[in-house]
């Protein structure tokens, strides 16, 4: 059956499912993109209790700053940019958390270093 011999319904038919199919990717969107932005709150959130305002504060704002618009994105129902922003937010998130864990490592470090020292110095006043 070549086009000219092909009923007209036919094409009709495969437009209408095919827009169908295109409503249903986008509305399937919603519930991703929802928990990704979610898991980006998550991220931020323990960033924050992580002490990143403090150790990681650039990295931080960046964070929240990613997240806002991953947020803004979801109400407005731009679902891929809201995906897209909260995958990002999520992982610089994850990374002022880093930052910040690794900072408290290097002070509890220097801290242990500083004790150590004191403890040599003790011990070279000890009688031999």
């Amino acid at each position: 059956m070549n086009q000219s011999t092909r009923p007209r319904g036919w094409t009709r038919f495969v437009w209408i499912g095919l827009a169908a199919a295109s409503v249903v990717g986008c509305a399937s969107h919603g519930p991703l993109a929802s928990a990704k932005v979610a898991q980006a709150e998550r991220a931020v959130d323990d960033a924050q209790q992580a002490g990143a305002g403090v150790s990681a504060p650039l990295e931080l704002r960046t964070a929240q700053d990613k997240l806002r618009a991953a947020q803004t994105a979801l109400a407005k129902g731009k679902n891929d940019r809201a995906i897209r922003s909260a995958e990002q937010a999520a992982i610089d998130g994850d990374y002022a958390r880093a930052v910040a864990a690794s900072q408290r490592a290097n002070t509890m470090a220097d801290e242990m270093g500083q004790y150590i020292k004191v403890l040599r110095q003790e011990l070279e006043r000890l009688p031999q």
